[in-house]
């Protein structure tokens, strides 16, 4: 019996051992303390943000919103019929323009060409004009605005049929132009924008003193910011 009780005695020394041996050691700094009245935890101080922290980015560090040039360029168009004329005609070019708060300005160059008595006269068309925006509402996704300028259009007037006994003619016309329209915000970078203009023309060629130039036009565009 004695010996029986000294083997287990033994053999449980031996066991208690090997356990101890395979148990991973107990880093004191890692256990969580326990705090009470008379330990307080330690205070931390709310101004300083630590390392570690875990707010994602966007909530931590906002990000600065994008700034957009207030330059943008893009295609022009529209419809316009001059009175006289044989039939209305599409028009189509570009625009530059440039925003300032309340105001803008435009520069743009189309082409459109127009027939009379019955396709024996055309006039053929280049408008460059400039034009001053006033803004009603500056800011939001939709911007009403007024207009009005000036422009320089070179002309070509050319006679066939019944009128082939006259000479073409090339003149230099310089017009006027008011309207109102509106511009709509597709994204901070794209816009378009829609208006009707009346532009008054003068030609000073006798072979057209009596035909009046003047039309309506609506016109459409869109503004690629860069």
């Amino acid at each position: 019996m004695k010996t029986t009780a000294w083997t287990l005695t033994l053999l449980a020394s031996l066991s208690a051992a090997a356990l101890a041996q395979d148990l991973p050691s107990i880093d004191a700094d890692r256990i969580p303390a326990v705090y009470t009245e008379e330990t307080p935890a330690p205070e931390v101080d709310s101004e300083k943000a630590p390392e570690d922290s875990f707010l994602p980015v966007a909530l931590s560090e906002p990000q600065a919103s994008e700034k957009v040039s207030p330059f943008s360029l893009g295609p022009a168009g529209g419809y316009l019929r001059q009175k006289d004329a044989d039939h209305g005609t599409w028009f189509g070019g570009v625009q530059f323009r440039a925003r300032f708060g309340y105001f803008a300005a435009e520069a743009s160059i189309t082409l459109h060409v127009n027939s009379y008595e019955n396709g024996d006269v055309t006039v053929t068309q280049f408008p460059l004009q400039l034009t001053a925006f006033l803004y009603i509402i500056p800011e939001g996704p939709i911007r009403p605005y007024i207009l009005g300028g000036v422009g320089w259009y070179r002309t070509r007037i050319s006679y066939t049929g019944a009128f082939s006994s006259i000479p073409d003619d090339h003149q230099n016309i310089f017009g006027e132009h008011l309207g109102a329209g509106a511009e709509i915000f597709l994204s901070p970078r794209v816009s378009v924008n829609a208006d009707v203009r009346y532009i008054f023309l003068n030609p000073s060629t006798d072979q057209v003193i009596n035909r009046e130039f003047n039309y309506w036009q609506i016109a459409f565009g869109v503004n690629i910011f860069f």
